[in-house]
Order: C-alpha cells, then sequence, then structure tokens
C-alpha cells in the first residue's frame, strides 16, 4: 500500500458506500439465483476484501505485506470453504474471525455454485500472477465481483486499485480478463468517488476490451448507465427489468390478451452482483434499500466496520 502518487479524497459518504457495496454483491447473486442461500460468486469476494483487510493490519503494525499474497492466502481459504479441503500442495493459511463466523451462516440447501473457473483456477499449489497464470487463456465473468472488492481501498493512487485489480484477476484468470477486472475496479472507484457524474468516463473505460468478461461487464454498464437519472429503487428495478409500468384497466374484458408465461431469464449471478454493486457505488445504501435480508448480513456488517476501523 506504499505507493506513490495522487490519492483520491475520502468520499463523505464513503461508509455508507462501502457497506451498500458489500450488501450489493450478496443481493445481486442472490437475485440473479433467485434464491436465498449464499454463494461461491459471494463468498469468494468477501473472502478477498478480508484478505486486503489482514493487508491493512499489517500495514498499521508497521509490517509491509503483499497484498496479491493476502488475496491468495484468502482466497484459499474460501476454497476451502467451498470445497471441503486446501488444494493438494498449497499452503494451508490459519482460519480468521470471518471462517469462524461462517459456520453460524443458515444454509437451507447448498452452497450455491458460482463461475467454474474460479474454483479450478485456485485449484494449484502456486499463486496465478502475471507470466504464471493458473488459469491460462481463461476469461470469464468470475472476476468481475472481486473487482469491486479491489475498488474499495481508499485515499490511495489509481495505479494501486489497477494493480490490485490485476493480481486479483490472476489468482484464476488470464492477462484478458485481468484487463476487464482493471476497468470494472476503476469504474466501481469512479462511482464511489463522483456518484452520478461518474458515468460519463464508463465509455473510455471499457473501450478496446475484448472476450466474455468484457462484453458482460459492457452491457451490465451500459443498462446502468441508461438508468442514471432514476431514482435508486427504480435505477434497481430497470436493471433486473422488474419497473413494468401497470398497463390500463381493459373496458372489454372479452378483449383483453391471454396472459403470456415467459420462461424464467437465465441470469449470471457474478454479472448480476458487480452490477448491483455498481448501483451501489453510485447510489450507496439507498440501492439496495429495499433488498431481502442475506443470510451473510452479519458477516457482511463486521467485515464493513473492520474495515472502516482501518481506514478512517
Amino acid at each position: 500500500m506504499n505507493e506513490t502518487g495522487e490519492s483520491a479524497l475520502l468520499p463523505e459518504n464513503y461508509s455508507d458506500k462501502v457497506f451498500a457495496i458489500l450488501l450489493g454483491l450478496a443481493d445481486g447473486a442472490t437475485h440473479a439465483r433467485d434464491d436465498i442461500d449464499p454463494g461461491a460468486t459471494e463468498i469468494l469476494p468477501l473472502y478477498l476484501a478480508d484478505g486486503l483487510l489482514e493487508a491493512l493490519e499489517w500495514a498499521r503494525d508497521g509490517v509491509a505485506s503483499d497484498e496479491a499474497a493476502c488475496m491468495w492466502l484468502a482466497a484459499l481459504r474460501s476454497y476451502k470453504k467451498l470445497t471441503g479441503a486446501f488444494p493438494a500442495g498449497a499452503p494451508e493459511p490459519l482460519g480468521r474471525w470471518i471462517d469462524k463466523e461462517f459456520p453460524k451462516v443458515e444454509i437451507f440447501e447448498k452452497i450455491a455454485d458460482g463461475d467454474p473457473q474460479n474454483i479450478s483456477g485456485l485449484n494449484s499449489a502456486d499463486m496465478g500472477q502475471p507470466g504464471r497464470p493458473t488459469g491460462a487463456d481463461a476469461d470469464s465473468t468470475g472476476v468481475l465481483p472481486r473487482a469491486a472488492i479491489t475498488a474499495l481501498l481508499a485515499r490511495v493512487p489509481l495505479g494501486t486499485t489497477e494493480t490490485l485489480a490485476r493480481s486479483a484477476a490472476f489468482l484464476t484468470h488470464d492477462a484478458q480478463a485481468a484487463k476487464t477486472a482493471i476497468a470494472a475496479a476503476k469504474i466501481i472507484r469512479s462511482a464511489m468517488e463522483r456518484s452520478e457524474e461518474s458515468a460519463s468516463e464508463w465509455d473510455g473505460l471499457l473501450a478496446e476490451l475484448e472476450g466474455p468478461s468484457a462484453d458482460a461487464l459492457r452491457a451490465a454498464v451500459s443498462k446502468i448507465r441508461e438508468n442514471i437519472s432514476l431514482s435508486p429503487e427504480d435505477a434497481y428495478n430497470a436493471y433486473f427489468g422488474e419497473n413494468t409500468e401497470a398497463e390500463p384497466a381493459e373496458s372489454d374484458v372479452s378483449a383483453a390478451p391471454e396472459p403470456v408465461v415467459s420462461e424464467p431469464e437465465d441470469r449470471d449471478p457474478e454479472v448480476d452482483a458487480y452490477a448491483v454493486a455498481l448501483l451501489a457505488a453510485v447510489y450507496g445504501t439507498e440501492a439496495v434499500g429495499e433488498r431481502p435480508a442475506s443470510a451473510l448480513d452479519d458477516i457482511i456488517s463486521e467485515l464493513h466496520d473492520r474495515w472502516m476501523a482501518l481506514l478512517v
């Protein structure tokens, strides 16, 4: 955390937005799955946030740390949470507070699966990094939610955000996905700092990106930007296509058309987790004010409190 350069001022509503983004990651994923049980989509980013938190704790104590390594060790702990064991030959880091809290989370059926590349990329004895990726050629949407986490660190140069986003992506993916993750993190950071005004910057950050994760990011960002002038609740509903206005009453009942039953939309929890995090970065907790309670709420609250205690 010692890179030199210009740092952004801490927004007045920074705490609210950090909390909202963490809530938004969980809400977007569960909304996409139409399920109340938590999933791998939101669990991995929460662990990565704890990895960055650990790096901040070392820095507070005057000890230099490798942020990428801290995120990797945290990701390994999430891998064990999701699979039951650490990858063969990988380090086996000691548990932290989050590992003690997760057993208290009520699971009705099972932890929902996320992007399979996140698990396969972590299934290695080595940390994925540029020049030595564990997910060679891999590009998928699993890099998006963690990009939102890497944007949370305040008062650091933009280059630090880029470095963290790149490192987080390379834990499981390759260079193309890492470029997308950097753009995704910078979009979240711009929204945290400049709210609705940041929307004019997003196209420039998306330029020249290619691949599946880039296409998904571009589509999600475009949909949010189209509705940026709406109220937080309406912008949320518009993203999910749930803001249909009531039809005027028919005076001739016999002329009313037969209701059309459509198939449920096949949504990507990774994309929707990021999208709601972006809405939260723009509007703060008002973006998720109508969300149902999440099984992860207690962990998110504790993570937020620990995060803010080190950054203000």
